[in-house]
C-alpha cells in the first residue's frame, strides 16, 4: 500500500512539473513582478519562438534603458545598458545594439505586443503567454526585467545590417515583468540607434 501511495506522489510531482514548464492556457493570464519567473512554457505567445535559442527559461538583469523603439512586429525593443554584474550576458552581436548616445552594447529586451494585431504576427502576443505586459519604460529609467534569456539567431539580421554578423544577440524576450527602480530625469530624449543597414 505504501508503495502505491508514495507512486501516486510521484505521478502528482511530475504532472505538476510538466505542467509548469510544457502546459499554457491562454485565457488564464498573471502579472508578474520583477524577479518573478512565468509558469508554462517560456516562449510562449512569441511568433516563431525556433529562431530563439532559450538558454535560461527565467533571468532577471537590471540596467539603464538608453533608447526604446516599436518594430513593425509590435515588439518594443528597450536598448539595455546593463548593469556590471550583467555585462557576461552579452554576446558579440550586441555590439551593434547601440543608442545615439550609449554606443556600447546593449541588451536587447522585448516587449510583446498584448493582443494579436493584424495578420502577419498574430500569434506574436501576450495573451497567448499567459501573462500581463510590464509598463513600457521610459529612456533613461533605471530597471530591473524578468523573462527568459535567449540568443536571436535570425540568419536575417546579417541582410538586414548589410553583411555584419548580426544574428546570436542575446535578448530578454518576452519581457514578463519590468520595475523602475530609478526613473529618467525629466525630458530625457529618446535617441534610438541606427536603422536596420544604417552603420554608426
Amino acid at each position: 500500500m505504501a508503495a502505491v501511495g508514495l507512486g501516486l506522489v510521484v505521478a502528482v510531482v511530475l504532472l505538476a512539473v510538466t505542467s509548469y514548464y510544457w502546459v499554457q492556457i491562454p485565457f488564464v493570464k498573471f502579472t508578474l513582478q520583477a524577479g518573478e519567473c512565468k509558469w508554462g512554457p517560456p516562449l510562449a505567445g512569441v511568433y516563431l519562438s525556433g529562431r530563439l535559442r532559450l538558454v535560461d527559461r527565467c533571468r532577471t538583469v537590471s540596467g539603464t534603458v538608453d533608447c526604446l523603439k516599436v518594430e513593425p512586429d509590435g515588439d518594443i525593443h528597450l536598448r539595455l545598458r546593463l548593469d556590471p554584474q550583467f555585462v557576461g550576458l552579452l554576446k558579440p552581436a550586441n555590439s551593434i545594439q547601440v543608442c545615439a548616445d550609449q554606443p556600447g552594447p546593449h541588451l536587447v529586451v522585448e516587449i510583446i505586443p498584448q493582443r494579436p494585431q493584424g495578420i502577419l504576427f498574430r500569434t506574436n502576443n501576450a495573451d497567448a503567454g499567459g501573462f500581463i505586459d510590464p509598463r513600457t519604460p521610459a529612456p533613461g529609467d533605471h530597471i530591473t526585467a524578468s523573462g527568459p534569456y535567449v540568443i536571436d539567431t535570425n540568419i536575417l539580421h546579417r541582410v538586414l545590417y548589410q553583411g555584419r554578423a548580426a544574428e546570436n544577440w542575446a535578448e530578454i524576450h518576452p519581457a514578463w515583468a519590468i520595475s523602475v527602480d530609478r526613473p529618467a530625469q525629466p525630458g530625457q530624449p529618446n535617441q534610438f540607434g541606427p536603422e536596420f543597414g544604417e552603420t554608426q
